[in-house]
């Protein structure tokens, strides 16, 4: 008899499959973040998922998570194709393309100007939260950790000075649906600094996910929350003044 994370593991997969919904009050609950990050690496193993980059987070209690993103990457002007009846939600990010790997090091952490040493470029990213659980507010996050934090696509937009990391002041985050305003407010990250996730998923203890490998993107966390499309439609999304990225969610 399969166990609850292989019941999670096989809901997932066939949802991810099949591009559809579950309900999140059916779905057994991984009994320990490293368990729900084990559920997502199953997951992404069975789909055959390329692990073309990372979306990394800072639990609660500090322990670094991260969720897997597939690629293909999106370019501005593309069309992110939701699930019927999915809540779709938008996020302004900072992505770092990484140049050389970033193998684990145990007892030699990184430092954030080492880390940065190992990247190459800086991209106005936008990510689309698409979670496979129907109703998934208020979700444990070991059950939102073996759903890849929500990941559904991202879009990466023009590059950046990497300078940007290491000051937000004077940035804003806006955003658009059909010509009418959903989001306008300062560039907050909710770690002060954007490489503090990314900091900590490289000095991660556990390896369960796979590793930071050249050439991958790395994307920093959002600087607008998860900012909730009331439809589907044209989008608007800058980083101002930075760059600004147009996407239609349909």
């Amino acid at each position: 008899m399969p166990n609850t994370n292989e019941t999670l593991r096989d809901a997932l997969v066939a949802a991810r499959r099949d591009k559809a919904l579950i309900e999140m009050s059916e779905q057994p609950v991984p009994a320990s973040f490293l368990e729900g990050l084990d559920v997502q690496a199953q997951i992404a193993r069975r789909l055959g998922q390329a692990e073309a980059g990372w979306k990394v987070a800072i639990a609660e209690g500090g322990l670094p998570v991260a969720g897997l993103m597939p690629g293909p990457w999106l370019a501005p002007g593309d069309v992110y194709d939701g699930a019927i009846g999915a809540e779709l939600r938008v996020e302004i990010e900072i992505a770092l393309r990484l140049a050389k790997d970033v193998p684990m090091r145990p007892g030699q952490p990184y430092s954030r100007a080492e880390l940065l040493g190992h990247c190459d470029k800086a991209y106005l990213g936008i990510e689309i939260v698409e979670s496979r659980l129907a109703n998934w507010q208020g979700v444990p996050f070991a059950l939102w950790l073996a759903d890849a934090l929500g990941h559904g696509g991202y879009f990466l937009g023009p590059e950046l000075d990497m300078k940007v990391l290491d000051d937000l002041t004077g940035l804003g985050c806006f955003i658009s649906l059909n010509g009418v305003t959903i989001y306008d407010q300062p560039a907050v990250h909710g770690n002060g600094d954007p490489m503090t996730p990314f900091l900590a998923w490289a000095n991660r203890k556990d390896e369960l996910m796979g590793g930071l490998r050249a050439g991958q993107i790395v994307t920093t966390g959002s600087l607008c929350g998860g900012v909730l499309a009331p439809g589907k439609g044209e989008v608007v999304t800058k980083l101002s003044p930075l760059g600004t990225v147009s996407l239609t969610l349909r």
